[in-house]
């Protein structure tokens, strides 16, 4: 059952619901690690795996429910006339059927589970729009918290609404602004680069960290006006900076969506780098994470492309994080590998100090330059250093600070939020 299909079906569930004042409940559900069976087995593999989810999904919850695959590994099932307390029961049912499935994979036995988002109507919406909101809250709140979960809709607050209304309403004013933290050269200890990290300034004074409003931003697709609002900032700062030092950016998955965008930006690189009459190597760094290419790495190597040309350097982000691959390392002209920080934070431990051994043997062999991520410590410092890892950003040399003078700037022009409209964590929030 298509898309399509299911949105009529949703739409007529809400009619139906409001005319007769019945109650119904919709589930949403993503196969945990979609993207790793894609990526270990193959898309046929995949698509068997689909189906065989799908089916179960349908024998699970029953004939009288409308199920069918909502996009990429997400399924939706509309289950009339039920309440939330026979929602919940319809969802652990199917959680358990579906991760007693055994799948053969020629020599292997896969078995999948779910992360599960469940709304009810009218308690948490009237709307299809309203409840594909919470829906999708719902699941994502269920990742987040270790996948093969189960989060109810009506269990969840409505912070990432409220922090998307604010994180709309910063960019329109262009109060997000980077945030920059120094990187050294751990041999010698000299500042030779610096990352460009988001931040929201406030009408007030404050500043909200990227960690506070990430989760809005991927969740209403916001992620690629971040990144452009950063690089575009960055930029220019590069334009008044005379100091000779590379300046590291992350661009998203999402802002590779866009390749106007992306030429648009290119050009606005070129235009700085012109005045300040750089080489042919520009000290100008992207950095993409292996999500972003796990995702599509033909289109990643597209896009990116012409500013590989241009001279701008690529750095691979969170390197040891996930699903690492070396053959990234391979398929793109990768210049700097940062060494994801949960690997940093237990070097201490043999295992894991020889696995950083390894990854910085085969970046310098393939003249990569090593970069370790959120050092804290001078322990983690001299490890990083016998091990000869080139360059370190954290705490331990100093933490992201914004350029105070754009900072206070964008505040002043700031015509919204004069009052105060800001998230606090343990304060109700205004929305203008």
């Amino acid at each position: 059952m298509s898309r399509t299909i299911l949105t009529k079906a949703l739409k007529l569930a809400c009619a139906r619901s409001e005319r007769n004042q019945v109650p119904f409940s919709v589930i949403l559900f993503s196969i945990d690690r979609f993207r790793l069976v894609n990526h270990r087995f193959g898309y046929a593999f995949a698509n068997r795996v689909l189906r065989r989810v799908c089916d179960t999904a349908r024998t699970s919850l029953g004939r009288s429910a409308v199920v069918g695959r909502w996009g990429n590994d997400e399924f939706l099932g509309i289950m009339h006339d039920c309440s939330p307390r026979q929602a919940r029961s319809a969802a652990k049912a199917l959680n358990e059927a579906i991760s007693g499935l055994v799948i053969a994979a020629d020599n292997n036995v896969l078995n999948v589970t779910v992360s599960i988002g469940i709304a009810c109507v009218p308690q948490d919406g009237a709307t299809p729009q309203e409840i594909m909101n919470v829906l999708d809250e719902a699941l994502y709140e269920a990742k987040r918290r270790g996948r093969e979960r189960i989060v109810a809709a009506e269990h969840l607050t409505r912070r990432i609404f409220r922090m998307g209304a604010v994180l709309e309403t910063a960019l329109r004013e262009n109060r997000v602004v980077p945030a920059y933290q120094p990187i050294v050269e751990l041999r010698t200890g000299r500042v030779v680069a610096e990352e460009a990290l988001a931040r929201i300034v406030t009408a007030d004074g404050k500043v909200l960290a990227a960690d506070e409003f990430i989760e809005a931003a991927e969740q209403f697709r916001l992620t690629y006006k971040i990144d452009w609002t950063v690089l575009l900032s960055a930029l220019a700062r590069r334009q008044t900076d005379d100091e000779d030092i590379v300046h590291f950016v992350n661009v998203s998955g999402d802002l590779l969506r866009y390749p106007r965008l992306l030429m648009d930006l290119l050009a606005s690189a070129k235009t700085s780098f012109a005045r300040k009459g750089v080489a042919d190597v520009k000290p100008l760094v992207i950095e993409v994470t292996e999500r972003e290419l796990l995702e599509n790495m033909d289109v990643t190597r597209e896009r990116l492309a012409p500013f590989v040309d241009f001279g701008v350097q690529l750095a691979l982000d969170d390197f040891g994080s996930g699903y690492s691959s070396f053959q990234y390392l391979a398929d793109l002209p990768i210049s700097f590998l940062k060494i994801d920080g949960r690997l940093i934070s237990r070097i201490a431990e043999p295992r894991v100090l020889s696995i950083v051994r390894g990854i910085h043997a085969v970046a310098a062999d393939l003249g990569i330059t090593t970069l370790a991520e959120y050092v804290e410590t001078s322990q983690q410092v001299e490890l990083l250093r016998s091990v000869g890892i080139d360059w370190a950003q954290g705490h331990f040399f100093g933490t992201a600070a914004l350029d105070q003078s754009v900072a206070d700037h964008r505040r002043a022009l700031s015509i919204n939020w004069a009052d105060g409209y800001y998230y606090q964590k343990d304060t109700p929030v205004r929305i203008p």
